[in-house]
């Protein structure tokens, strides 16, 4: 009798063995299957485009801006002062084309009437030209001055959530200096790495299923975006030379690609990085069936 259990057990395992070997190799070639997935991010790296130091940080870590909202406030002191004195030096320089032009139109006059000469006449239009050109230079520094003093104002270009976010009230920030980052949930994307052996079946727009390590026992749908056609393994210099593989082991090990799942359905609480497995769904429901398995052991491991 134990000699029957024994034998019937071994039978149901044995079969039960061959099955799931026929599914991954399925699986690998008709709806290829992943536990390698991360979440990405493509974070906003919000800088400043004039130095100064920080006089106002107006915005906290985590908080929901908006497009155009003010982030932080440099001290405008010394802008303020390059403006003034760039307004000045265009009504300085304005005056000055003014009177030369009242200079010209008289030398014309005179000219007209044959008591200035033509050196005189060519004379006053070359200084009506000098200030014109000294009134365009002095209004462009103008501008350039009131685009600094605006840029002291440091606004967010994008719609997301404030993160990484470590300047104070009082330090020093140059151009070259990263202020904060900006996080929008619409912009995730998942980098998947399937088996080579997959790569027909992994189509532009293809259905997929996502199980997020982080939400065991849900399902969320999704679809392949792009397949990326170079990896780093594959992508050689202009200027090396060949490389040769020595390969000693009688099977090899199988070449993984990158694909770019974009989520249909994601949780509102997700972090980049997190870790997710991917399948791409078929016409019979097995990868629906095989993915609900996975998330319900997403409560083990």
């Amino acid at each position: 009798m134990k000699r029957d259990i024994y034998a019937y057990l071994t039978s149901v395992v044995l079969f039960l063995a061959i099955a799931f070997s026929i599914f991954l190799v399925i699986s690998d070639n008709e709806i290829p299957f992943t536990t390698q997935a991360r979440l990405k991010i493509a974070p906003l790296n919000i800088s400043t485009e004039v130095s100064g130091h920080i006089e106002k940080v107006l915005v906290k870590e985590g908080e929901q801006v908006t497009v155009g909202q003010p982030l932080f406030e440099l001290d405008s002191s010394q802008y303020s002062l390059a403006a003034e004195k760039a307004q000045a030096n265009v009504l300085l320089a304005q005056g000055q084309w003014q009177q030369a032009d009242r200079y010209l139109a008289r030398i014309q006059s005179l000219y007209e009437s044959a008591s200035a000469s033509k050196e005189q006449l060519d004379e006053a239009t070359a200084n009506k030209q000098t200030k014109a050109a000294t009134l365009q230079a002095a209004k462009a520094d103008l501008k350039t001055a009131q685009r600094n003093l605006q840029l002291t104002q440091i606004v967010a270009t994008k719609a997301g959530t404030v993160t990484n976010l470590t300047y104070q009230e009082g330090m020093y920030v140059t151009p070259s200096d990263t202020l904060v980052h900006i996080v929008n949930q619409q912009d995730l994307w998942i980098a998947a790495d399937f088996t080579e052996k997959g790569l027909p079946a992994l189509t532009k727009g293809r259905a997929v299923n996502i199980v997020f390590d982080a939400y065991p026992n849900q399902v969320f749908l999704g679809h392949i975006r792009s397949v990326d056609p170079a990896i780093s393994t594959g992508a050689e210099q202009v200027t090396s030379l060949a490389q040769v593989e020595e390969e000693t082991r009688w099977i090899r090990p199988q070449q993984k690609i990158r694909v770019r799942i974009q989520t249909d359905q994601a949780p509102t609480l997700l972090v980049a990085g997190s870790r997710a497995s991917v399948m791409v769904r078929d016409d019979y429901h097995v990868a629906d069936i095989w993915m609900t398995i996975l998330s319900w052991m997403r409560y083990i491991y």
